[in-house]
């Protein structure tokens, strides 16, 4: 039983074992709310499903990291919404492998009592709610502790304010630390925050390098070598996992960290952090070649020509002291500020700004003669620095040469000598040559962006030139030792290395093991090498996140050689086990979905399986990759699918996108199958992608002894924390189903 510290709270408690409480899990907090009412102390369990009385207004945490001690604090509104009082019992499990102290919570200013529960004593009350609640999402707690306090009143239509304040030490492994906040509202009838708003200092920390989060898409603000801010804000949002936080400190000019998972009998997976200090000595930074390329053609007339004109002016006042530069426009001719590469100095950054002054949209577009002139600029003899061409276009090629391929075939015919420059290319609304862009930026070892309609050009081009103002490494490579093989990393060929920015490298490795790692380069043609002796890569286990973002950015690959080269039957199989294994969908990969208003008329207690054939995706993933290879080069729809193929290619973070997948310890599960009851419910029940109708499946009810004693297994007790209706994989040819329905 729950602890209680007085008969009132042990009535409330008890109306939560009989199931009749709201299950609210906010941010893996609890509020089991609900109407006061004169009830016996242990009623039968019993599991209707009433609407959420409580909701939360907004979910604030606010952490100073100050070396390896965080200090969070939390705040949340709750309001009762309807119109009767809700009481509840409040808990939150905390965070993982954490040493908690000062532990205080306060409620509209009232400091309340709680008690903190080690592992085993969290565990009793994790299963105990469990068992009434017949909600399993604590289950993925078990090796936590709790804490728990006791129950407040909320009038109808009123709110509390909730802060809780906590000191933990941070996880450390090395020079790479952990910071993890139980951010998760997947639960019971939890509903969205209204307002997420999370924030991180970090602080004291000499050699602050690397910082990455593997689950949620942060804002970084490094403030100096030694602190940074991060920053995550959502409306609406019902985050699926916890905030998981890593970043590295060590003195030296570049920070390397490794993260690491293999599964049992399979290759492992990596994920490189690579980052520079936040600033660079004059010595240390990488002197380019630049042309900058903007079309003035008559599309461009108006907004966009002065936009465009002030991110090139934004960009001529950026460059570094040992840059050299030339601005080339473009229409149906082109027109070259000066004949060659110019020093940076005063005098030509203002004679670079005057002359955009008099620049003029007007006539067709010829692409292919302005990227030939670009190359032209940069083939000076015996010239090894990196060389960049940024290249801006509205519109599609009208003049000169028309076809794409052609234009391709030119430009790559016609590379500097002495050096294959990085071609950036932007891509100003909607009619644009999409595939033309792509495949330039692809093989000149850039990137292609798009700036919509709705946005400004010069702020789109602003951030990202300010993003790779400042290359610290270029030509980078990165080793393991002759004794480490690794295979299928992306992206390749690796891309230069800026100051304030960070590299994120993925890929495979066959065995793990203490390795050194050596990162090499340029600077100013001289080679640059790097060591980092005794880092690891797992042997067995490790962060399961690691596969699915190299998942996610081999589907991205194979997608973009699909759009190339056409829907191989080898390319779509890829995609589609990749698909499956990691739960990744795309806007290319689809699962059908069974909803519950669709579930056919059948006997109570029959499951509907829908779509776990793996034939099916087969052809839902060929048909899929024909239409991508056959759809428009331009348009709308063509700068939304080439976005969301670089979205994927470069992908840091992976989220479960949709309420209908989960990936949990290395396997994905979909909601795609429901269960009818005996009282004519449909339970949505959630399935093992590795699940196949043939395999040998033994079942298990839910809250049954048989049940509890699986959760010794910490991979099982994850699995299961997904849902009381369950189908997972356990063997080569067995899987185990969970049931709320007795035999």
């Amino acid at each position: 039983m729950l602890p209680v510290q007085d008969k009132r709270a042990r009535a409330l408690i008890a109306l939560l074992i009989a199931g009749l409480a709201v299950a609210l899990i906010p941010f893996r907090t609890g509020v089991y709310a609900q109407d006061i009412a004169p009830l016996p102390p242990f009623p039968p369990m019993v599991t209707p499903q009433p609407d959420n009385q409580i909701v939360i207004e907004r979910h604030a945490v606010d952490a100073v990291v100050d070396g390896e001690v965080a200090q969070v604090q939390v705040t949340q509104v709750l309001r009762n919404q309807s119109g009767r009082v809700a009481e509840g019992v409040y808990i939150f499990p905390l965070p993982k492998d954490a040493a908690v102290s000062d532990f205080q919570m306060t409620v509209d200013g009232e400091v309340l009592e709680g008690k903190l529960f080690d592992r085993d004593e969290a565990r009793r009350i994790y299963e105990q709610i469990v068992r009434s609640q017949r909600d399993p999402a604590l289950l993925e707690y078990l090796d936590r502790g709790l804490f728990q306090t006791s129950v407040f009143p909320i009038p109808p239509g009123e709110t509390r304010t909730v802060e809780l304040s906590y000191v933990h030490l941070v996880e450390r492994s090395d020079d790479l630390y952990h910071f993890n906040y139980p951010l998760s509202m997947r639960g019971y009838g939890a509903p969205s925050a209204q307002e997420v708003d999370l924030r991180v200092e970090l602080r004291n920390l000499p050699g602050l390098r690397t910082i990455y989060s593997p689950n949620y898409p942060i804002t970084i603000e490094r403030v100096a070598d030694d602190q940074a801010v991060i920053t995550y804000r959502a409306d609406n949002d019902k985050p699926s996992s916890d905030f998981d936080l890593y970043y590295g400190a060590a003195e030296g000019l570049i920070g390397l960290n490794l993260l690491s998972y293999k599964p049992a009998g399979e290759d492992g997976f990596f994920v490189l952090l690579a980052a520079p200090s936040l600033d660079a000595d004059a010595d240390q930074v990488v002197a380019r070649d630049i042309v900058v390329v903007l079309d003035v053609s008559g599309s461009m007339r108006g907004k966009k020509i002065e936009q465009a004109t002030a991110a090139v002016r934004y960009i001529v006042g950026q460059l570094n002291p040992a840059d050299r530069f030339n601005l080339l426009t473009f229409s149906t001719g082109v027109t070259v500020w000066e004949p060659t590469l110019q020093p940076v100095d005063d005098a030509s950054q203002a004679g670079a700004l005057a002359w955009l002054r008099n620049v003029r949209a007007t006539g067709a577009t010829d692409i292919n003669r302005a990227l030939l002139e670009a190359l032209a600029q940069l083939d000076a003899p015996e010239s090894t620095r990196p060389a960049y061409v940024l290249f801006l276009t509205d519109g599609q090629p009208t003049q000169g040469e028309l076809d794409a391929g052609a234009i391709l075939r030119n430009a790559m015919q016609n590379l500097p000598a002495e050096r294959t420059p990085r071609l950036f290319t932007f891509g100003v609304g909607y009619d644009v040559n999409t595939d033309l862009l792509d495949t330039l930026a692809a093989d000149l070892r850039g990137l292609s962006q798009y700036v919509t309609p709705d946005q400004q050009i010069d702020e789109a081009i602003g951030a990202f030139y300010a993003k790779v103002s400042t290359p610290v490494l270029a030509d980078i490579e990165i080793d393991f030792g002759e004794d480490v093989l690794l295979e299928d990393s992306y992206p390749y060929p690796l891309p230069d290395l800026f100051a304030g920015e960070q590299l994120v490298a993925v890929g495979r490795y066959r065995e793990g093991g203490a390795v050194d790692v050596t990162l090499s380069g340029q600077v100013n043609g001289k080679a640059r090498v790097y060591v980092y002796p005794d880092r690891a890569l797992a042997a067995r286990g490790g962060d399961p996140f690691v596969a699915r973002l190299w998942a996610t950015r081999k589907i991205g690959h194979l997608l973009t050689e699909i759009r190339r080269s056409g829907p191989a039957p080898e390319l779509v199989e890829a995609i589609t086990e990749l698909s499956l294994r990691y739960g990744i969908i795309t806007p290319y990969t689809s699962y059908l979905v069974l909803e519950p208003e669709m579930v056919p008329e059948m006997p109570a207690g029959e499951v509907v399986l829908r779509s776990l054939r793996r034939d099916e995706f087969y052809v839902q993933g060929a048909e899929a990759a024909a239409g991508l290879a056959a759809a428009p080069a331009s348009g709308e729809a063509a700068v939304a699918a080439s976005q969301a193929r670089s979205e994927l290619q470069q992908a840091e973070t992976v989220r479960d996108a949709s309420g209908e997948i989960r990936y949990v310890a290395g396997r994905a599960f979909m909601l795609r199958s429901y269960v009818s009851t005996s009282a004519g419910e449909t339970l949505a029940l959630w399935v093992d992608t590795a699940y196949d109708e043939a395999m040998e499946v033994t079942t298990l009810e839910f809250g049954s002894d048989a049940y509890f004693a699986l959760l010794d297994d910490p991979d099982l007790a994850q699995w299961l924390a997904i849902s009381p209706e369950l189908i997972v994989v356990t063997g080569e040819d067995t899987a185990l189903r969970i049931t709320t329905q007795s035999k």
